[in-house]
């Protein structure tokens, strides 16, 4: 599958015990303990390159063998020749007489050393033992033998002479084989069985690369982080082999996001090496196996495969020979499938003309004799392959049934969808009644679950264009509301979505007391918060009332989430009120969306009424709930608020946790985009701004940029992954465009916004004064003074539900105000936001204020002593959350101010030592002396006087004999230190 010699310019990867363990043998072997062992896998693993990886110590002597197979035979000696011919490639005239002295056998392997031919080989084996032996003695010898499962038997015996004759020689004997071409019979077998009982031979096994790994392997290969969704194609398709992997992607730049659709041209040939060898019979089994499209249960296969060639005799030995040629799985074969799924996609893509049409037909055949339930989406499948259009929709309709009662949205999307799309070309009388607009409600429904959301408009779209809105206004309706909704989670502007809803209010009027229209007017007034129109509210009463009356409760959910989000900012107990009855009623009658839309607007109304932790608990609750076997994606929104919960609170080992679930899940759209966002601010935040800004480009790319829904999302995480890149001009006009999006009037998100651009502004002011750029500066703090002065009102003075929030905001805002304008009372405007940050529950943004205070105190001339804690506090929080970009700006400004971040540890009192004599008190200050705090600083610390410290340190010195605080604190560490 792949050449010997492959390249070392990508490190090796998910190797590390492996490794470990190979650097261990050799060590051994060098001080005179050797050893063999052999390295197995499938072809492509990394087998070769783990052991050129290990063996790349000058100290060693390295002496590269491969074993060759042409024609079907074995070269022999291939691997020896090799060995030798290296040597004496490196060896001077001098080592190499005294090496060869009384050897001369070798010129039958040598020609060019003369000497005799045709040695018979019990003279050759133990030569070339004497021969190597002599070299392990001038050097730390490592004989490596490359791909034993073509070795010959006289290099086996060679090889097994020099194991069973280890003593005390520097010598290591590695060696590589593959497990795919180790049939019955094979010498190797016999071999490594005899070598098993040496005790100094070994073996390892190399695995597949796990995803972690894979991910490691595409960032050095493409020469940045791979997109989540890349790295999840490419492991799905190359199933974790490292080989395969650099073939997929071998001509991206890296920049994209998914894998291009054909495979590449170096690939198939790769994976269709193997299937080249073998025999007739034997290829035309496994392009059987490849057309019915998943593992195959040998009876079946049998069955299919007699029909095309292949007798049922013959069946075992072709099973067998794809499975020793690694094109099937190894092991126990029933069911069998192939050992790289690629290659299915690939033979099935070489299928000779008309050959595919057939073998689904003996499929259909077959199946159709035993249960059918259960195999009714295999059914499908060959039934629309073979052409049988009828059959293919009679076994989709059973097939989407039965998916339904698994809990399986996906298989029923797909089931569903092949029932839309054959509608036309299916006989009328096997539709009978069936509803196609019905069909198509139901099957947009199931694609939106599992966000499908493009073919989801597109099934309701198709449906409007048949629907006769003057006779089946309701219907229309319904649809539209349907649609409308969708095309929200889709990003399309919210004028659109509204035009739908607004068309479907109209439809539905004369019919006021239909669940329809309530549903409809629900749908309105909450488009219409979203739109900031102030009949909103209005329309959300109305709608709640009529709901009432209609007695629908997905009508009732659907009007209590529109009158729940109008209410959110302005009366939060009433819309927490609504948000829970509504999700009461929508779990009764399975309305998913409204479920999902009831939790995340309870978690709206909880945030703003102060009650984050609860609010991020709701969230996790609706979170749990919706994403379990037969749920949907809509889950992973509520996952996505409660990450960014969990990141505000400082939780961030959960938000990681919780982030990675749904980067795994490919969400599209909103919850994709939002998932990458708070990925972006969670990457940016613990230093990985390249990452960070992957995960940016990312959701750009799944959402519409002026997206009301991702707006503030949207203008947070750019202008912090913009701030990390340096680009701060890039990132004032980031945020100012989003500040307040196509709205003339401001609420609280936009004043969260505010104090963002005033960030953006003041990185882009104190980056230009540090430069002596004073146009720059002036710039930037008059486009922050005139978005104040153009605000609706004064920031952060409107009555909210939550003093301790915005007292955390208008402290924020006026810190970095100051910041931006340079005003002489920067550090007390950060003290102050630092505490109201600790009353609000938001850690990291207290270590940022508490590194910006000590900057400010330092640039004012302030004592270290006096802003040390702060940055030792700053510190500690920096360490405890992960946040790697803080925790380096704080490590900096503690190095420029010589200030010790070190923490004091509990001195360990070794029993007879001056040590000994020290109270408890004076161990402690002593354990501050140790981490060089002044005086000043460990009084603060302990809430004791100065001058009681000068005490303690003066009875300290006494005790312990020395004169100085140094002294003490150097004698306290050898005796055993802190945490000794």
């Amino acid at each position: 599958m792949k050449a010997v010699g492959e390249r070392l310019k990508h490190r090796l990867v998910g190797r590390g015990p492996e490794q470990h363990m190979l650097g261990q043998v050799l060590a051994g072997a060098a001080e005179g303990r050797p050893a063999a062992a052999v390295v197995r896998g499938e072809a492509g693993v990394g087998k070769t390159r783990l052991l050129r990886e290990v063996c790349t110590n000058p100290d060693f002597l390295v002496l590269w063998g491969s074993c060759m197979h042409f024609g079907g035979a074995s070269v022999p000696y291939a691997p020896v020749i090799g060995i030798l011919q290296e040597w004496l490639a490196t060896a001077d005239p001098a080592e190499q007489t005294k090496v060869l002295a009384g050897a001369g056998d070798l010129g039958s392997l040598l020609p060019g050393m003369g000497g005799s031919h045709g040695v018979p080989a019990g003279r050759l084996v133990p030569v070339v033992d004497l021969v190597l032996n002599r070299i392990a003695d001038l050097h730390r010898t490592v004989v490596v033998v490359d791909d034993l499962h073509w070795a010959d038997l006289a290099s086996l015996d060679v090889l097994a002479y020099l194991i069973t004759g280890f003593r005390r020689q520097r010598l290591t004997v590695l060696g590589t084989c593959r497990d795919e071409d180790l049939g019955e019979g094979h010498p190797l077998h016999g071999w490594l069985a005899d070598m098993r009982r040496m005790p100094s031979f070994g073996e390892i096994h190399l695995e597949r690369l796990q995803p972690a790994d894979t991910g490691s392997q595409l960032e050095d290969l493409l020469g940045q982080a791979p997109d989540i969704d890349l790295l999840s194609q490419v492991q799905a398709r190359s199933d974790g082999n490292p080989y395969l992997t650099e073939l997929l992607v071998q001509n991206l730049s890296g920049d994209e996001a998914v894998l291009p659709a054909t495979v590449p041209e170096g690939l198939r040939e790769a994976l269709l090496a193997a299937w080249h060898q073998m025999s007739e019979h034997a290829r035309q089994l496994v392009r059987v196996l490849a057309v019915g499209g998943r593992p195959t249960d040998l009876d079946l296969l049998a069955a299919v495969a007699s029909r095309h060639g292949v007798e049922p005799d013959a069946m075992p030995g072709c099973v067998l020979e794809a499975q020793e040629r690694g094109v099937l799985a190894p092991g126990h074969a029933d069911p069998c499938w192939f050992r790289h799924p690629l290659l299915a996609e690939v033979l099935y893509d070489g299928l000779p003309a008309g050959e595919g049409p057939r073998i689904h037909a003996s499929f259909l055949d077959v199946l159709a004799n035993g249960p059918t339930e259960s195999v009714a989406a295999d059914l499908a499948v060959h039934s629309q392959q073979a052409g049988r259009v009828d059959d293919a929709y009679r076994w989709s309709s059973v097939a989407a049934e039965h998916a339904a009662d698994l809990r399986a949205p996906a298989e029923q999307a797909i089931q569903l969808e092949r029932m839309c799309d054959l509608w036309n070309q299916v006989s009328p009388e096997l539709r009978g009644a069936d509803d196609r607009t019905a069909l198509h409600v139901r099957a947009s429904a199931v694609c939106s679950r599992v966000g499908r959301n493009d073919k989801a408009v597109e099934l309701l779209t198709a449906a409007l264009c048949w629907i006769d809105r003057a006779h089946e206004p309701l219907l229309a309706a319904a649809v539209l509301v349907d649609r409308g909704n969708l095309r929200w989670h889709r990003t399309e502007p919210v004028e659109a979505v509204a035009a739908d809803i607004r068309e479907a209010v109209e439809l539905a009027t004369r019919f006021p007391d239909s669940a329809e229209y309530a549903r409809a007017l629900g749908t309105l007034a909450w488009a219409e918060n979203w739109q900031r129109l102030p009949t909103a509210i209005a329309h959300a009463e109305e709608a709640v009332r009529l709901a009432r009356i209609a007695g629908s409760d997905r009508a009732l959910a659907t009007a209590l989430i529109g009158r729940c989000s109008a209410l959110s900012l302005t009366a939060p107990e009433r819309a927490l009120a609504d948000g829970q009855e509504a999700e009461r009623l929508a779990r009764s009658c399975g309305a998913t969306l409204q479920w999902l839309m009831a939790v995340s607007w309870q978690g709206t109304a909880l945030d703003v009424l102060g009650r984050r932790a609860e609010a991020t608990d709701v969230l996790l609750r609706g979170y749990t709930d919706l994403v379990v076997p037969g749920r949907d994606l809509f889950g992973y929104f509520l996952g996505c608020a409660a990450a960014q919960g969990l990141l505000q609170a400082g939780r961030w080992q959960e938000c990681e946790a919780l982030v990675r679930a749904g980067l795994a899940a490919r969400c599209p759209n909103i919850t994709g985009a939002g998932i990458r966002l708070t990925a972006a601010v969670l990457a940016v935040r613990s230093g990985r701004t390249q990452e960070a800004r992957q995960h940016l480009d990312r959701a750009l790319e799944l959402v519409a940029e002026r997206f009301p829904g991702t707006r503030a999302m949207m203008a947070i995480t750019g202008a912090e992954v913009l701030v990390a890149e340096g680009k701060r001009q890039e990132a004032v006009d980031w945020v100012r465009v989003r500040l307040t999006g196509s709205y003339a009037v401001a609420n609280s998100e936009d004043e969260e916004l505010l104090i963002v651009y005033a960030t953006a502004a003041a990185e882009l002011a104190r980056r230009a004064r540090d430069a002596g750029d004073l146009e720059t500066v002036s710039r930037a703090v008059a486009s922050l003074d005139d978005v104040i002065s153009s605000w609706p009102c004064e920031p952060f003075t409107q009555k909210q539900s939550v003093p301790e929030a915005q007292s955390m905001q208008r402290a924020w805002f006026e810190a970095e105000v100051g910041r931006c304008r340079d005003v002489v009372d920067q550090m007390s405007r950060w003290e102050r936001a630092a505490d109201a940050c600790a009353a609000a529950g938001m850690p990291w943004h207290r270590a940022v204020a508490q590194w910006r205070c000590a900057e400010a105190a330092i640039a004012a001339g302030r004592a270290p002593i006096e802003v040390g804690e702060l940055l030792r506090e700053a510190r500690r929080t920096a360490d405890e959350l992960g946040a790697e970009a803080l925790l380096r700006s704080v490590e900096s400004l503690a190095r420029r101010a010589r200030i010790t971040l070190r923490e004091p540890e509990p001195i360990v009192v070794p029993e007879e030592t001056v040590l000994s004599a020290l109270t408890p008190r004076e161990r402690e200050i002593l354990a501050f002396l140790v981490t060089g705090r002044s005086n000043g600083e460990i009084a603060k610390e302990l809430v004791i006087s100065d001058k009681t410290v000068s005490v303690h340190v003066s009875s300290i010195l006494r005790k312990t004999g020395t004169t100085t605080r140094f002294e003490a604190a150097a004698l306290a560490e050898r005796l055993g230190g802190p945490g000794a």
